[in-house]
């Protein structure tokens, strides 16, 4: 199965408020700026997990937009340029083959850091390990679209 992404948001209050109670994986692009990672570049420059309702996709990406999160690089970037973001809620990559969003981060992270050569840029690091107790994940992350993500952004 190939894990594509389709549907973008501007990283601003008034969409953020979509992903109120959704828990999942959410990314984080930059539309008007390429960063150069060691084996290919990406407009990519975070991938983002909600394990819970409570702690929704909408309120991790408040605490980046205002810097509460600690993670001032996205803050930053999101002053000085026009940022969006996409996401998969928890329940819709189960059908993935694992229901642990703590294994789906790790897999997209991984994943990013062998086509990409390393982490995306505001990560900084890999975060939670494969738990073991859930099932691999079966999919191919099509990537290419954070390659391309400026001309969607202008549709």
């Amino acid at each position: 199965m190939n894990i594509i992404f389709t549907r973008t948001y501007n990283l601003r209050e008034q969409e953020v408020k979509f992903v109120q109670g959704v828990a999942g994986i959410y990314f984080i692009f930059l539309t008007d700026v390429v960063i150069e990672y060691p084996f290919k570049a990406s407009q990519l420059i975070y991938i983002g997990m909600s394990e819970s309702k409570q702690n929704s996709i909408a309120m991790r990406l408040r605490g980046h937009l205002t810097g509460q999160s600690g993670n001032l690089g996205i803050s930053n970037y999101a002053k000085a340029h026009k940022v969006r973001f996409t996401y998969y809620s928890a329940d819709v990559l189960r059908n993935y083959g694992n229901d642990n969003v703590f294994d789906m981060e790790s897999f997209f992270l991984s994943d990013f850091l062998e086509h990409h050569g390393s982490f995306p840029i505001c990560n900084g690091q890999a975060g939670h390990q494969f738990s073991g107790a859930g099932a691999q994940i079966a999919a191919k992350v099509d990537w290419s679209f954070f390659q391309q993500a400026w001309k969607a952004s202008r549709r």
